[in-house]
């Protein structure tokens, strides 16, 4: 029997192949890619430059600061009014709407005059008799129609038998019912609250006249801040419709007795110059008070800090941020006074470069850069 060498050893010779294959695929692919090199790798490293923030900057000083108290109050119109007919009657014609404004002396409504010009005829009629007696009288005591050299007494008496002073009275009645009858302005504003309507009763108030050129606004204060506000202070009043929208006022008034809740009653005059303010309006009233030499940087300056409030200074020389502890001595709508937090040895002064934005995510010594404006 024969035994064929080359048959045996041949699938090992095989296998060997491709074992080899395998471990220099491996070997290839482990190599650094296009001919990458390790110095390569490094000076990508190298090329790396830390990441600079963009920020906003103020400088430093001291400056007035408007410390202000913020609370809730109510409008009141300054001239307000009633109005109602000073005579009875049916209501004929009217002559304005809600909301319309009118002038002084301009009609509002008007009720029938028929009967006040049959009162006011017969009135004049009257009249005209007494006069025709008062003469009479007159001639019965020896005189003209000149009264001129009638005595005093001789006048009096002539004037009360003739009925001459009654029927004046009279005829005077008659006209101021007639007038009467027409219902006017007693100043300009607008007319609300309607309630009469043509071919009823007069009776009640018609309507009412409010004057919007100035509103007075009642707020309170607490006891406690009393020492802040005096008269002739400023106020400003936004409404909640238009929060944004400020209208300037005076305190005109502060209440001296404290309430049961510790308050006390501060009133202000507002002028209504949009004529968007409205009678019983609510409105947000910011109280004013002017301080003078203060550190004042805006509230996106100050930020929290393991539970402390700081601000961000900048070091010109090397363009890096300071973290820096402080204190808010107060606070309005858009400002903070402050002062440094002596407990954590900080300092800032006057002159100092004040981050303002860019500073939510800042850190000590980060690197800055003030924004090209």
């Amino acid at each position: 029997m024969t035994i064929n060498i080359e048959t045996i050893l041949k699938p090992r010779i095989m296998t060997k192949g491709i074992f080899i294959t395998i471990c220099a695929l491996i070997i290839v692919s482990c190599s650094p890619k296009g001919g990458e090199t390790t110095e390569d790798s490094e000076a990508a490293k190298a090329g790396f430059v830390a990441e600079k923030n963009l920020v906003d900057t103020i400088i430093l000083k001291r400056e007035d600061f408007n410390r202000q108290i913020i609370t809730n109050g109510k409008l009141r119109a300054v001239r307000k009014s009633d109005l109602t007919f000073k005579s009875m009657g049916t209501i004929s014609e009217i002559f304005v709407k809600n909301g319309d404004y009118i002038p002084a002396g301009e009609k509002i409504a008007q009720l029938e005059t028929k009967d006040a010009q049959i009162k006011l005829k017969l009135a004049s009629e009257r009249m005209e008799k007494a006069e025709l007696d008062f003469a009479n009288e007159l001639i019965g005591y020896g005189y003209g129609r000149d009264t001129s050299a009638v005595p005093t007494e001789v006048l009096k008496i002539v004037r009360i038998r003739s009925g001459y002073n009654s029927s004046i009275n009279d005829l005077n009645q008659s006209l101021i019912d007639l007038k009467n009858t027409t219902l006017t302005a007693p100043f300009s504003g607008k007319i609300a609250n309607i309630q009469g309507r043509v071919y009823e009763g007069a009776t009640g108030a018609f309507c009412t006249l409010i004057d919007d050129s100035k509103f007075e606004v009642e707020f309170s204060l607490l006891e406690s801040e009393l020492s802040f506000i005096r008269v002739g202070n400023s106020v400003k009043v936004a409404s909640f419709a238009e929060p944004e929208k400020f209208y300037t006022g005076v305190v005109s008034q502060i209440n001296p007795v404290v309430d049961d809740k510790g308050q006390i009653k501060v009133m202000a005059v507002v002028n209504n110059s949009s004529g968007k303010l409205l009678e019983g309006m609510n409105v947000r009233v910011l109280a004013e008070n002017l301080l003078h030499g203060k550190l004042v940087v805006p509230k996106s300056a100050v930020v929290m800090r393991d539970n402390f409030d700081v601000l961000f200074r900048l070091n010109p020389a090397t363009g890096k941020a300071m973290w820096t502890y402080v204190k808010v001595e107060m606070t309005n709508t858009g400002f903070h006074a402050v002062t440094a937090n002596a407990d954590k040895n900080a300092e800032i002064n006057e002159g100092d470069i004040i981050i303002v934005s860019g500073n939510l995510n800042l850190a000590e010594g980060s690197n800055v850069e003030i924004k090209s404006r």
